[in-house]
């Protein structure tokens, strides 16, 4: 028999929570299924998931087991997975969704068949890589390296470069020098530009030519300055903002136009490990050492009328564990996440847009009239 119970939250947030659905008035988010992606367990940690193109299936990539798994999207059902001799720190998949990526600390790019898990190339790097992203058209994937010789967070000791590959050959077809670990990439939706966050620095690149268009620098805040750093960032949607997490909770937001810093603001504490966009960029997750996924409304979120105690958690869902990552499928009707205690998990999204299902159903009655004549 099921129950609903209502928690309340600090800074006033409601959440119900009925049966593994958690949800405010206007959207929701429900948990599906738990799968254990680093056989270790609590001692293990899943570093990335991301769903396939069609949504089918979901690779992770682990820290402690150095496994790339494929999992089915539908019922969690673990397909296949290849052991690589280090810790995966990004994986990927191309467009097509014939073949995933995967980046290590052995200094290796990786490109997997999906079908079997059989590696069909790798490529070796200078340095150990952090990260990964694929343009929009998919022709380009980003890799992003770790700084060499580095000895402390905020080191500038050794140099890392972000790699642009033609995933039609896999020739590299760009290289900058992102002077501290790039940490996270993202592209912006046009493709013209991609963000590299990593350290003291967020840099705004060219895509055609590699030059640097914008650079912002992290804010080093009075006793913490030695643990201030950029951590991750992805662009909105209809391409009007970056939203950058930070060490120590901060959420910053810059125009995704000018480079132009907006605010920031900060409800945990915590480390962000993980941002992510709705796809009607409404609204904004963010998550990490916390244990929780906050929703902000973008509106409120950037609204200087209010200060940081008064801009509202849109939604508050609670996790297992921390969280590594984290990424909407394409239609942004369903999340995965990527935990430290091991596991992958599967949500599925309802949004507070109410024409959705209205759309949907108006879709696929043409589309019988036009194959059935009803």
């Amino acid at each position: 028999m099921s129950t609903k119970t209502k928690v309340i939250l600090p800074l006033a947030v409601l959440i119900v929570m009925s049966g593994g659905v958690w949800a405010n008035e206007d959207h929701s988010l429900n948990h599906v299924w738990s799968r254990i992606a680093d056989i270790n367990g609590e001692f293990g940690s899943v570093e990335s998931a991301e769903f396939s193109p069609g949504s089918e299936f979901i690779v992770t990539g682990t820290k402690y087991d150095n496994t790339v798994r494929l999992f089915r999207t539908e019922d969690g059902h673990l397909l296949w997975k290849t052991e690589l001799p280090a810790e995966i720190e990004r994986v990927a998949w191309t467009a097509d969704g014939k073949t995933v990526v995967s980046v290590s600390e052995d200094h290796y790019l990786r490109i997997i068949r999906s079908s079997d898990g059989k590696i069909l190339k790798a490529i070796k790097h200078d340095n150990a890589m952090d990260s990964l992203a694929l343009s929009h058209d998919g022709r380009i994937m980003a890799v992003g390296e770790e700084m060499r010789g580095q000895s402390a967070p905020n080191a500038g000791d050794g140099t890392a470069a972000v790699v642009l590959y033609d995933t039609g050959n896999w020739q590299e077809i760009l290289r900058v020098d992102q002077v501290t670990t790039a940490n996270e990439i993202a592209f912006t939706p046009d493709d013209r530009y991609f963000v590299v966050v990593g350290h003291l620095n967020m840099r705004l690149w060219e895509t055609a030519s590699g030059r640097q268009v914008h650079h912002q620098a992290v804010f080093e805040d009075g006793e913490s300055r030695s643990l201030a750093r950029f951590i991750c960032a992805k662009v909105s949607p209809d391409n009007r903002y970056i939203a950058v997490g930070a060490n120590q909770g901060w959420l910053y937001f810059f125009d995704a136009k000018t480079g132009e810093y907006l605010r920031r603001i900060n409800k945990t504490g915590q480390k962000i490990e993980t941002v992510e966009w709705t796809k009607d960029s409404k609204y904004v997750l963010t998550s990490g050492k916390g244990n929780v996924i906050d929703f902000f409304k973008v509106e409120h979120a950037l609204d200087t009328s209010l200060n940081n105690g008064s801009v509202p958690i849109a939604m508050r869902v609670p996790l297992t564990d921390q969280l590594e990552y984290m990424h909407f499928n394409q239609n942004g009707s369903m999340l995965t996440t990527a935990h430290q205690d091991g596991t992958v998990q599967l949500w599925t999204y309802m949004s507070d847009n109410p024409g959705i299902n209205q759309r949907s159903h108006r879709a696929l009655s043409r589309q019988q009239r036009e194959q059935f004549g009803q």
